[in-house]
């Protein structure tokens, strides 16, 4: 199950899947929304009319927990490579038929 979601957020982070909105927006549940390191809410819709940023990722300290059947909480730590930011990121993950899809995603920026 860990592999699973760390293939999926890798796969959300990855700059040739961010150039790919459709991609992107498959990802999402229609209700999704995210609290941005900057500490503003990101709706669905706001990432379908916006131009998303590709940098280079690297993700640690990576743990997925079962909050019930059907629902997952993923979270770790993220370094941006390209701009030198670490941030504490959590993602909730629901089952919708066959696929996972995120329901909610907030990033922390952390203090050096």
């Amino acid at each position: 199950m860990k592999q699973q979601f760390y293939e999926l957020e890798c796969a959300h982070l990855d700059a040739s899947n961010r150039n790919d909105k459709s991609f992107i927006i498959n990802l999402l549940d229609d209700e999704f929304k995210e609290i941005g390191k900057s500490g503003r809410m990101i709706y669905k819709r706001d990432i379908e009319e916006s131009t998303l940023h590709t940098f280079d990722y690297e993700i640690s300290d990576f743990i997925v927990e079962k909050i019930q059947k059907g629902i997952v909480l993923t979270t770790y730590e993220l370094i941006n490579k390209t701009d030198h930011i670490t941030t504490k990121r959590s993602t909730l993950w629901i089952r919708k038929q066959s696929e996972w899809k995120m329901r909610f995603h907030q990033g922390t920026i952390v203090k050096k």
